[in-house]
């Protein structure tokens, strides 16, 4: 019997890929450990139940030497992030049911003027079940769903107790978020 790759294992894979490369070297091999996980069919029955809810964010894994957080997030109705950064943290979004629209975004302006940021898009692509994309420190990137979408987002750091930043496109306008606050 095949034995399917595990929450614990990834973690351990992690630990052990941060060990040897370093952030940002090993992303990519973090990556490549996600999207391993994502074919694991068990995953979300093993952390969740059965039959698997809808969470707006669930912590199923944490690694506390390197300070990675593995998150679900189950959504029942189709939406949208807010184009964002993820303050200190890096992350990795891998999609285990239903596709991603995933944007990438470069700030084109020089930063110099407060609230005022000016973006345009860099790259936009489907994240599909079983592909995982990472976002390094400092990017700028915003998601949207379907329908009956889980998504995995890794994180070096708990992102959820950080400052961040959110932005927008339309009125070129940036802001802190804090997520501690319920900020996003």
């Amino acid at each position: 019997m095949e034995t399917r790759y595990s929450l614990e294992q990834f973690l351990a894979d992690t630990r052990a890929t941060i060990r040897a490369k370093g952030v940002p070297s090993g992303l990519a091999e973090i990556r490549a450990h996600l999207e391993r996980l994502l074919h694991n069919p068990e995953l979300l029955t093993k952390h969740l139940g059965d039959p698997v809810p809808y969470v707006e964010r669930a912590t199923i894994g944490h690694d506390p030497e390197s300070d990675v957080h593995v998150l679900v997030h189950g959504r029942a109705r189709a939406g949208k992030s807010s184009v964002h950064d993820h303050g200190p943290c890096w992350v990795i979004y891998g999609n285990y049911r239903n596709p991603t629209r995933m944007r990438r975004w470069r700030r084109v302006d020089d930063g110099g003027t407060p609230a005022h940021a000016e973006l345009e898009l860099q790259k936009e692509f489907l994240n599909e079940p079983g592909q995982a994309a990472v976002f390094a420190v400092g990017d700028i990137h915003s998601i949207e769903f379907g329908d009956d979408t889980f998504f995995i987002r890794v994180t070096g750091g708990d992102v959820e107790t950080k400052e961040t930043l959110r932005f927008d496109v339309a009125r070129q306008t940036v802001e802190i978020a804090n997520r501690a606050r319920g900020e996003r």
